[in-house]
């Protein structure tokens, strides 16, 4: 059994609401996460960022949608919500033999895991969040593609626009990052192409060099959380093998997952090679589902 944790771009208002509503394991995260928040950065409190007060226009909604949006935010936000769905069901005895997480979830797998500790984790989403969001403007954009990476690549390789792989997240979906111009120039040119492309709700280039300013400060502040050990395996993105036991190289693959691309079809192939044949998403949405199904397609897993 693996659990496998959604990154950002899986955020929205209100979710996963009725558990909160319903479960004391989710409340006391979310009370624990917004705490820490409050200590480390102060601002906005966190629950008022994932549970706004009730608007009746679309203007109201959006500019809701886009606060939770920004990096600082939205990577607190997913984590917590994430480790209050943890906790549920960790409460009805469901454990995981391996955890995985999509670029953020990252935190979160490792967290699930027992190698960092849920404090630690939401310390981690507000720095992280901080420091990926700390050129405030010109960070870029993502594009989602409905194509193979063979198809991304010879269009790459045609087209003057100075873009890069950052996730190859499943056979027909590949992620692009880049200058945001180049990025909706890159959206023109597939549509008339006939090729699906979207544009992902997140306020930066993430896994490209627009990011990579974050990486030296992430790590110094690695130094300061305890990484132990795990009888759990946890698959990292860009190496999309096991994480090392060793803390200082845990350290480093992390802080390096930054600005480098996010392997999960690999990822998951090689958790499905290791005898992983049941995946659970834990947190908003249904995106880590959706992937495994398009990369496993008629083989034998849950």
């Amino acid at each position: 059994l693996a659990m496998l944790f959604p990154g950002q771009g899986s955020q929205y208002t209100n979710m996963l609401l009725d558990l909160a509503c319903q479960f004391p394991q989710m409340q006391r995260t979310l009370a624990n996460a917004q705490n820490i928040k409050s200590e480390q950065q102060g601002g906005e409190a966190l629950n008022n960022l994932v549970y706004p007060i009730s608007v009746f226009n679309d203007e109201a909604r959006a500019e809701n949608e886009n606060k939770l949006r920004a990096t600082q935010h939205a990577q607190p936000a997913i984590g917590a919500i994430s480790i209050g769905a943890l906790n549920i069901l960790d409460h009805f005895s469901l454990k995981a033999d391996a955890t995985a997480g999509h670029s953020f979830g990252e935190l979160t797998a490792l967290c699930a895991a027992g190698i960092i500790s849920e404090e630690d984790l939401h310390r981690l989403a507000n720095k992280r969040g901080e420091l990926m969001q700390a050129k405030d403007g010109g960070q870029g954009a993502m594009l989602a593609i409905s194509a193979s990476a063979a198809v991304v690549h010879e269009f790459l390789e045609a087209e003057p626009l100075d873009l890069i792989i950052a996730n190859n997240n499943a056979p027909a979906q590949v992620v692009l990052s880049g200058a945001s111009a180049h990025i909706d120039e890159a959206l023109a040119r597939f549509q008339e192409r006939g090729v699906g492309a979207k544009k992902l709700p997140v306020s930066a280039a993430f896994h490209s060099i627009y990011v990579s300013d974050a990486e030296k400060p992430l790590a110094e502040f690695l130094q300061g959380i305890d990484f132990g050990q795990s009888d759990i395996d946890v698959y990292a993105n860009t190496s999309s093998d096991i994480y090392p036991k060793d803390g200082e190289k845990a350290r480093t693959l992390l802080a390096g997952q930054l600005a480098k691309p996010v392997e999960f079809v690999m990822q998951i192939e090689n958790m499905f090679a290791a005898g992983i044949s049941t995946f659970i998403e834990v947190g908003p949405g249904i995106i880590m589902s959706t992937l495994v199904k398009s990369i496993l397609g008629d083989k034998h897993y849950h």
